[in-house]
């Protein structure tokens, strides 16, 4: 049965089903770690099976019986599920939508650094611990919930040394973003790269998320991130590797 993960048991179930696995085994322990008890209501747990439901898609490790799962995630209002096909089937009744490709870096591995508009990037200011509230903004720009949750989540994490954020500044305007917001058990979880619109396609986003990433592996972490299918072109061409694939599953229309 599927129940919240607040006890000691339920907390060690989901710890459990989240260990070893790529990108989940950081995101998720660590969310756990950090905001169970202000959102306890996020997190569930099953004999084999660890749930974080942040929003309408649920992210999952281990596996459970479909039907069981079915039910449930639609009883929480979720349309939409990220889980690992190689270990769980997917919830009873719902249908593959797109891959998602995790792309890493081995620990102790260095990637050159890619080619960058060099006038552009030598004008630009860089800054390796930049305001929450600015980041924030240039991530999810008209999505004000989500923004705030974000910024909230960050400067927890931040504040914990659990989460790493870099940019770089073209004047007071945050011309590039990248971060590193889950650093846990080895693996550092890279997400939520954003470059301003109009300096786009002039390499400076893949520089930063370069730099980045050696400077983690540097350190003993495995950087690790999820792709969406027109992005995995970039991340190969930046000379990441491809570990594995997640799939995303969505509920039957209504």
């Amino acid at each position: 049965m599927i129940r919240q993960a607040t006890t000691p048991r339920a907390k060690l179930r989901f710890y459990n089903a989240c260990r070893g696995k790529l990108c989940l085994g950081a995101t998720m322990p660590l969310a756990l770690e950090l905001l169970g008890k202000s959102q306890p209501g996020r997190f569930f747990a099953g004999p084999t099976l660890a749930l974080d439901i942040g929003g309408s898609t649920a992210w999952m490790a281990g596996h459970a019986n479909p039907e069981e799962l079915a039910g449930f995630l639609t009883f929480c209002g979720c349309g939409a599920v990220v889980l690992d096909e190689a270990e769980a089937a997917p919830p009873a009744g719902w249908t593959r939508a797109r891959s998602h490709t995790i792309f890493g870096l081995t620990p102790g591995r260095q990637l050159p650094e890619p080619k960058a508009d060099e006038a552009l990037w030598a004008s630009l200011t860089f800054d390796r611990d930049p305001p929450a509230r600015p980041v924030a903004e240039a991530l999810f720009p008209a999505r004000p919930a989500r923004r705030d949750d974000f910024y909230s989540e960050l400067c927890t994490k931040r504040s914990r040394g659990r989460a790493r954020v870099w940019a770089l500044w073209q004047g007071k305007t945050l011309a590039c973003t990248v971060g590193a917001y889950a650093l846990a058990n080895g693996q550092a979880y890279m997400a939520c790269g954003e470059t301003d619109e109009p300096l786009r396609g002039r390499g400076i986003g893949g520089r930063l998320i370069v730099r980045l990433a050696n400077e983690l592996s540097a350190e003993g972490f495995q950087p690790v991130f999820l792709c969406a299918p027109e992005r995995v072109h970039f991340y190969t061409r930046l000379g990441f590797e491809k570990l594995g694939e997640y799939a995303r599953y969505e509920a039957p229309a209504k």
